[in-house]
């Protein structure tokens, strides 16, 4: 239920090029900008005779601005042309200049991860309508830490394998803490919310099983309501995605949701709805799409699936129910 793909178009373009030049803008004089505390990270590499490591932190100062706005598909491309120089283990190991710390780690506290997390990356996702997980579309992209809301950020590529991306538009995806958690621990499998085929936008989808609704009408049982997470394509990926995030266990609990989308798919019938738009319109100037959002409870708009939890699976199930 990834949910729903983004489409790389000029908007988006835009948009990380945006964040790029404005990141970290009007800071405080004293505030050290991610470039400041990478000169200093390398200064202290090479004052250690660290200079493979030195190597690596000045293609970062180098390539700075370029790497915040690379694309998902230069990724791999991208670190074997500029940083490929270090192994894994070299990239963990704890090494004189970076303060008792593994390198890695200390590349991304120069780069100033945390700040981006919590502030910097925030304004971008909501104007791209990411409040949800994009794993399991079944929370908001919110923790606490002390005692504030801050935004929940996962890697396409990991931070430990390539620190240098670690703040790069591309690679930051708004997470609920459970999926977050799933993936740096658990699974192997790796969704990309970016696509640039209008064709992959869509990748999964929810169905309800017709046995599970007879069950459900005769017993009068939510529980009994079963969906099933689908691929357009003879792929693997929905199997896989559903079993590495757990979603197995996860979407039954929302039965109930599901139980009020057949009761408005048997209620809302076409011929009630143009009855509650007639009766309405006058006092509510509804267009069609904020009058199918009245009725529905959801947006109903495909690419609005990020904004709201659970609409992925409200969306499916009412489009199979001719729910429209």
């Amino acid at each position: 239920m990834f949910m729903r793909r983004i489409l790389i178009n000029d908007d988006i373009i835009k948009l990380a090029e945006e964040y790029a030049e404005h990141l970290f803008e009007n800071r405080s004089k004293n505030f050290k900008t991610p470039c400041e505390l990478l000169i200093q990270l390398s200064k202290d590499l090479k004052n250690n005779g660290q200079l493979s490591y030195e190597r690596y932190v000045n293609k970062i100062i180098l390539f700075f601005p370029h790497i915040l706005t690379l694309k998902y598909d230069e990724f791999i491309d991208y670190t074997n042309k500029h940083f490929s120089n270090l192994t894994e283990d070299e990239l963990h190991a704890k090494i004189p200049g970076c303060k008792g710390k593994s390198f890695y780690k200390a590349v991304i506290n120069a780069m100033r991860y945390n700040d981006v997390q919590k502030t910097e990356i925030r304004p971008y996702m909501k104007r791209m309508g990411l409040n949800t997980c994009v794993y399991c579309n079944a929370s908001y992209a919110v923790a606490t830490d002390d005692r504030k809301a801050t935004f929940q950020v996962d890697h396409y590529l990991p931070k430990s394998k390539y620190p240098f991306l670690c703040i790069s538009f591309f690679n930051l995806y708004p997470t609920c803490m459970h999926c977050n958690q799933i993936k740096s621990k658990e699974t192997t499998y790796n969704f990309c919310l970016y696509t640039k085929d209008s064709k992959e936008l869509n990748p999964f989808k929810f169905s309800i099983d017709d046995k599970s609704i007879i069950k459900y009408m005769l017993f009068n049982n939510a529980d009994l309501l079963k969906v099933n997470l689908k691929s357009d394509k003879p792929t693997k990926e929905a199997e896989d995605h559903f079993k590495s995030f757990h979603l197995g266990g996860l979407y039954p609990q929302f039965s109930d949701e599901i139980e009020e989308i057949v009761w408005k798919a048997k209620i809302y019938n076409e011929s009630y709805r143009n009855q509650l738009l007639a009766a309405y319109n006058k006092k509510f100037p509804f267009n069609m799409y904020a009058f199918k959002r009245f009725y529905l409870g959801f947006y109903p708009d495909a690419k609005d699936v990020h904004k709201r939890p659970l609409t992925l699976l409200k969306q499916s199930i009412a489009k199979e129910m001719g729910l429209e």
